[in-house]
């Protein structure tokens, strides 16, 4: 009886040491590929820096007497300019952003581990954000993509690390709101995080059984929206503008800009008319001489703008800038402040919305399937994770095997990547267009779906056929 006793309390705690020690081999792994990542963007010189066509605005905002009347937020600049770097000069930057890429990877792991996720799950995040085609792309580039992307990753571990316990919770608190809130000021598209963040950690604080819930996720949300309440306090103390930086109008007004039609105009608020008549002119003689995409004709020869923004919208996407940076941003009167300006433009872009709500929501539509599409086929870290997949469920299938402990994980993962998502994609679909960098972003973590089912049928082919195919098939088949 004795014997039986501890022959079953080894088994027990062989097999709670089993998981800890898988873990210990993941970020072992996770280390080590970091490591290589490292020098390999050594080798290949991406660390010496690249200044991108916006570097020059957020230097502008870091130098300026008045740097919160500027388009760009100035911390970006202040940052950029302690490491060396300036408007044609990218110091240190890239070396800093890659070092934060890698430190932001290895803490997302830690803080999925901790969270009670499998080290598989967490691995395949973690995996995920290190070889995201967003962090290898943009981290050479002195714009503040890069690190805005790392301090979300800080705020989704400290996030998720706080679920696991009271002490946690309280620990990381506040640098769950300090994280997020330097996230937003450096990339301002971040800011539904203010929302997710605190339903991401309510969700895993019921799978994790704490309490009291509700009263946390509310002091949550309220720490994590303190630094945007408090810088935009600055600011309209300052300019007499509750944003966190005067851009939004400006970037809105293009899109507004392709819906507008005569009848259109004569619809909107009188005050609104001038501008955009204005806009109008503008569209049209870049249409005219080919800058700006002129609106297709549809199947019955005409041009509906509900119908080129659902099934074209890369027409519109292509002339986006154009039509903005090279149009519109030239409307602004001589005596015009910055913030006028982006004002004057915003209260357009609302005006226009409002007249328009149909052909907004068929921009809505083409421009969520435009960042679905993309998110996938042009997304090389996706395409990976699914061709890994692909490659070992043929396998998988024909042996019968079942799904492995990383099965267990899926949920989590599917939750935590597409918590991501609902933070990084609903103001670049709703105010503006996906672009490029936007759209890697926001798919930054998906690929740790695939890769995490891909785990889970690699793990079951490890542990053998749940059952026996050929029995299988002479009983399917039936008497001869």
């Amino acid at each position: 009886m004795t014997t039986e006793t501890s022959t079953s309390a080894d088994r027990s705690e062989q097999s709670a040491r089993m998981p800890r020690k898988q873990g210990y081999v993941w970020f072992v792994a996770l280390c080590g590929m970091a490591v290589v990542l490292l020098v390999a963007l050594w080798t290949t010189g991406v660390l010496i820096g690249k200044i991108d066509k916006d570097t020059a605005g957020y230097f502008s905002a870091a130098t300026s007497n008045s740097p919160w009347s500027e388009s760009r937020h100035p911390l970006y600049g202040w940052l950029a300019g302690h490491l060396g770097a300036g408007p044609s000069e990218p110091g240190g930057v890239a070396l800093v952003q890659a070092i934060l890429h890698l430190c932001a990877a290895l803490a997302l792991y830690a803080g999925v581990c901790a969270a009670g996720v499998g080290a598989g799950g967490a691995f395949c995040l973690a995996a995920a954000a290190l070889l995201s085609q967003s962090g290898l792309f943009h981290l050479r580039f002195v714009i503040p993509e890069s690190p805005a992307i790392a301090f979300l990753e800080f705020a989704f571990a400290g996030t998720l690390a706080a679920s696991r316990s009271a002490l946690a919770y309280r620990l990381l608190l506040a640098p769950i709101g300090f994280a997020v809130g330097i996230a937003c000021l450096l990339r301002p598209t971040f800011l539904p995080a203010v929302l997710v963040v605190p339903a991401l950690w309510w969700l895993f604080a019921i799978r994790n059984g704490q309490t009291p819930r509700a009263a946390r996720t509310i002091l949550l949300a309220l720490v994590v929206a303190l630094p945007i309440l408090l810088q935009s306090g600055v600011r309209q103390r300052a300019v007499g503008d509750f944003n966190i930086v005067s851009f939004g109008g400006f970037q809105m007004s293009a899109m507004a800009g392709f819906m507008l039609t005569p009848e259109t105009i004569e619809r909107l608020p009188e005050r609104v008319n001038e501008t955009a008549r204005a806009i109008l002119g503008v569209r049209e003689a870049g249409e005219a001489d080919g800058r700006v995409a002129r609106t297709p004709l549809n199947s019955v020869g005409e041009r509906s703008f509900v119908s080129a923004a659902l099934g074209y919208f890369d027409v519109y996407a292509r002339s986006y800038d154009e039509f903005l940076f090279a149009g519109i941003g030239k409307l602004q009167g001589v005596d015009e402040t910055w913030i006028a300006f982006n004002k004057r433009l915003l209260e357009f872009s609302i005006a226009a919305v409002l007249a328009e709500p149909l052909r907004w929501a068929a921009w809505v539509g083409g421009a969520t399937a435009r960042l679905a599409g993309r998110s996938v086929v042009t997304n090389a870290t996706m395409l990976a994770a699914i061709a890994l997949l692909v490659l070992v469920s043929v396998p998988a299938w024909m042996q019968g095997a079942a799904l492995g402990r990383s099965k267990d994980d899926l949920a989590a993962v599917t939750i935590v990547a597409l918590a991501w998502v609902a933070c990084t994609a609903p103001l670049i679909v709703l105010v503006t267009f996906p672009a490029t960098r936007y759209i890697d972003s926001a798919a930054l973590l998906l690929p740790a779906i695939p890769a995490a089912l891909g785990l889970a049928m690699i793990e079951g082919l490890a542990a053998g056929p749940a059952f026996d195919v050929a029995s299988v098939r002479r009983e399917s088949a039936g008497p001869r």
